[in-house]
């Protein structure tokens, strides 16, 4: 029986297949409280559900990413955020890293096996008071 991550999770994205291909992949590693939003001002009209995760487009039509990482670690610090872009330059995922994100999803590559990685450098860090798998 794989493990259940119940804390709140938000994918904040305005490309709706990698928002289904992501919410499927999370589903599958056993998280099951996850909200979807397509552009940065809902999710930020929505940190009073307290999300323990986001994982958060750069390139959104209202606001981009770093905007919202921002807004983000200013009303809760302790919440985990990954950044997930298709942009190729290394500078974004500098910027992102320095501004309080825990990790960078590349959107080109296959985010199976790098999403899996990435949970587990979670755990290790002890980002989450429950196991996820």
């Amino acid at each position: 029986m794989k493990n259940q991550f119940t804390a709140k999770t938000f994918i904040v994205d305005d490309d709706p297949y990698w928002t289904a291909m992501l919410n499927q992949i999370l589903s599958d590693l056993g998280f099951s409280n996850i909200s979807h939003f397509s552009n940065g001002k809902d999710c930020i009209n929505n940190l009073d559900k307290n999300p323990r995760l986001i994982f958060l487009d750069y390139q959104m039509a209202d606001m981009d990413g770093l905007e919202v990482l921002q807004k983000v670690k200013q009303y809760n610090s302790e919440t985990v955020v990954v950044f997930c872009t298709s942009q190729n330059e290394l500078s974004v995922a500098i910027n992102a890293m320095k501004s309080g994100s825990f990790d960078y999803l590349a959107k080109s590559v296959s985010p199976v096996k790098e999403l899996g990685v990435i949970i587990k450098q979670m755990q290790e860090k002890r980002v989450f008071a429950e196991k996820v798998f």
